[in-house]
């Protein structure tokens, strides 16, 4: 790698409220591919990842269960409140992410794969993603439909549901 390709991977730390900072961040690959349950389909290239990974972790307020390597892997499991979510719920909406981080023969990150439960936080966080980055991503990569609050009061993180009216 050249000094100049390096310079071009240090991402912006939009998340200046985190004391977490993966290394891994800075060290994507040209062809790096992240997938997740709040796209629909993926993204690829260094650029597009880091973009949407930067802006992202800024809607997070980590609390970790574990985080760092696990053989050849690198893995984040963890829960947090989604930053900006209030208009649609007065506390926040909580949401669980468990990241598998892939990568190449050369060190870099190659892979991600994020898997952000319950399916309701992860539809709000998809549209909160889209809300920001407008048209700088194809609008159908993300979640456009309903994300009222009536969605989002169940805690489907405990697999708590209220009782049915019916």
């Amino acid at each position: 790698m050249t000094a100049s390709k390096d310079l071009t991977r240090k991402l912006e730390n939009q998340a200046t409220h985190l004391d977490y900072y993966p290394h891994w961040l800075d060290n994507l690959a040209d062809g790096v591919v992240l997938q997740g349950a709040v796209f629909n389909g993926e993204l690829r290239g260094a650029e597009r990842v880091g973009k949407m990974l930067s802006f992202a972790r800024s809607l997070y307020a980590f609390h970790f269960r574990l985080h760092g390597l696990r053989g050849d892997l690198f893995l984040e499991d963890y829960r947090s409140r989604i930053r900006g979510s209030e208009a649609y719920h007065p506390s926040g909406v909580e949401i669980y992410n468990f990241v598998v981080v892939y990568f190449n023969d050369a060190g870099e990150t190659s892979q991600l794969v994020m898997n952000h439960r319950p399916q309701s936080a992860a539809l709000l966080f998809s549209s909160l993603l889209s809300e920001h980055f407008g048209d700088a991503f194809d609008p159908s990569l993300f979640y456009s439909g309903d994300v009222s609050s009536h969605f989002l009061d169940r805690d489907l993180s405990r697999g708590l549901w209220p009782r049915s009216s019916r």
